[in-house]
């Protein structure tokens, strides 16, 4: 009976490491799909960033010295510029190649603070678009002298349409990637 008692034990240490070891590969496997997830965001961001960098120098040489609108125009592309990339790093920084480093639920924390910063973006961007859009329109009719304004109206419309249609479909692909991984990480803890 104490060998069978042994063997028995034995048996169940046998499957306790087997468990153990299984627990290590699933959180492995759980980390690299939750960082490739935050990887695609990442580099978005970055594109993003350095959108904003490129901007100001290229709309200083395009506003201003091409066209010959006021310095104030590219003042405030600028501001807007700064402000998106100010507002973009900052939702980066919550989701860092080491947000996994610690706990589970910190980083859940963390990624879902990210996910409404990013959502939040649409309340402050578009305003900021709108109100630039109109300031752009008015200095475009000043230097035109409303010359072909219906023509320049139309094509900024169009312009605009075009780059909302894009930053909304990069912005739902970082809200799918963040749901993504907030579900994994949920679907991971309950086991």
């Amino acid at each position: 009976m104490d060998k069978d008692f042994e063997e028995m034990r034995q048996q169940m240490n046998i499957l306790k490491e087997k468990l153990q070891k299984q627990e290590i590969v699933n959180e492995k496997v759980f980390r690299r799909s939750t960082r490739k997830s935050l990887k695609g965001i990442n580099r978005r961001y970055t594109f993003v960033s350095i959108l904003c960098i490129l901007m100001v120098p290229y709309s200083y040489w395009a506003f201003v010295k091409l066209t010959g609108m006021s310095i104030w125009l590219w003042l405030a592309t600028c501001v807007l510029m700064l402000i998106a990339f100010v507002y973009t790093q900052y939702t980066g920084r919550f989701i860092s190649s080491r947000v996994f480093e610690k706990d589970l639920v910190q980083a859940r924390a963390k990624v879902a603070k990210a996910k409404k910063l990013d959502h939040d973006w649409l309340k402050i961007g578009i305003p900021l678009i709108v109100l630039w859009l109109a300031y752009f329109g008015y200095e475009m009719y000043k230097v035109t002298g409303g010359e072909d304004s219906i023509y320049i109206v139309v094509m900024c419309v169009v312009c605009a349409l075009l780059g909302g249609a894009v930053g909304l479909k990069i912005h739902f692909k970082n809200q799918d990637n963040y749901e993504q991984v907030i579900e994994e990480i949920d679907d991971f803890t309950k086991e």
